[in-house]
């Protein structure tokens, strides 16, 4: 079969945390679509759209359950591009990636099952070097409010899911995230974001190293150390980070008091800086090499405000 090119290379839109629903993650919530995520997600969609990217001809979205580790998620991005080539006639499309949708691009990438067909990757937002907020989760099961005493919408969306979670394992809620949401693992602070517990004993503060923590994020470790492997296979790579929100940047803790939460300290507290979206660091998302862009934005707005680099970078 012959397949005429469209206009233009296509673009696969990888969505972050949460940005993907169906009933293989919520029973009752239909085909894949944005869920929740879609007061974020569609004026992204409508702004590439106004770019002469037609959904399903040009433009494509790589659904895929976040749930998972990060490598499994990456086999959904494959199967989109392979969509997306086999129904334009190119064999590389445009990558642009969102949050948590940049790790599942970039386990892609740089895997053995690369098919040399990324020809570029906009990465926005992608904590390429962890958040400390998903520490708060994966250990305590929950953001103390001592660390965000005003919720974000993606925070909002962790707890209505947490909550959800929790159905199934009643008052055990850290093993129901361990057992049902791995990725968050592979979401919390990896050795290139440096030490980030600052721990309270004995009247003294002090950071922990991150080689004694029994929490590590060897997933983004691994990706990290191997992130030569994009240049060295000629993917150019635009890193947009958001600054001017209040973002946790390093989270307080005293000695835990199980053996099972909070393992590598109880958080009671954070130190904030601004120099972020509100959910990632910028220089977690500069962890990552690369042609470098800040916006004034918050972890969703970002999407929208990042128009006219998304427009140089396509043209």
């Amino acid at each position: 079969m012959v397949y005429l090119h469209t206009q233009k290379m296509p673009i696969v839109f990888v969505p972050g945390l949460f940005g993907s629903m169906s009933d293989q993650i919520v029973p009752g919530t239909g085909d894949w679509n944005f869920g929740l995520a879609k007061t974020a997600y569609e004026p992204m969609m409508q702004l590439l759209e106004s770019m002469d990217y037609r959904m399903g001809k040009e433009l494509f979205v790589a659904f895929y359950d976040w749930r998972q580790p990060i490598a499994y998620t990456a086999e959904y991005l494959m199967q989109t591009i392979a969509w997306a080539k086999q129904e334009t006639g190119f064999d590389m499309v445009h990558l642009i990636c969102h949050s948590m949708g940049g790790l599942v691009g970039r386990a892609y990438v740089q895997s053995d099952a690369y098919q040399n067909d990324v020809a570029q990757m906009i990465i926005l937002a992608t904590p390429n070097a962890g958040s400390p907020v998903s520490y708060c989760y994966w250990a305590g099961g929950k953001l103390p409010q001592s660390v965000a005493p005003t919720k974000n919408v993606v925070e909002l969306y962790m707890t209505v899911y947490l909550a959800y979670l929790e159905r199934g394992l009643p008052r055990n809620r850290i093993e129901a995230i361990h057992r049902n949401f791995p990725s968050l693992l592979d979401l919390v602070p990896a050795r290139a974001y440096g030490d980030y517990l600052l721990e309270r004993r004995d009247g003294i503060e002090m950071f922990v190293p991150y080689d004694s923590l029994l929490v590590k994020n060897r997933v983004l470790d691994e990706l990290n150390e191997q992130m030569h492997i994009i240049p060295a296979r000629g993917i150019p790579v635009t890193l947009v980070a958001g600054i001017g929100q209040n973002t946790v940047q390093y989270l307080k803790t005293v000695p835990p008091l199980s053996p099972v939460k909070w393992v590598d300290g109880r958080v009671v507290g954070a130190i904030h800086s601004d120099m972020g979206d509100g959910n990632v660091m910028m220089d977690s998302v500069f962890a990552l090499q690369g042609e470098k862009y800040v916006v004034e934005a918050n972890h969703l707005d970002i999407l929208t405000k990042s128009e006219a680099i998304i427009k140089y970078k396509l043209q």
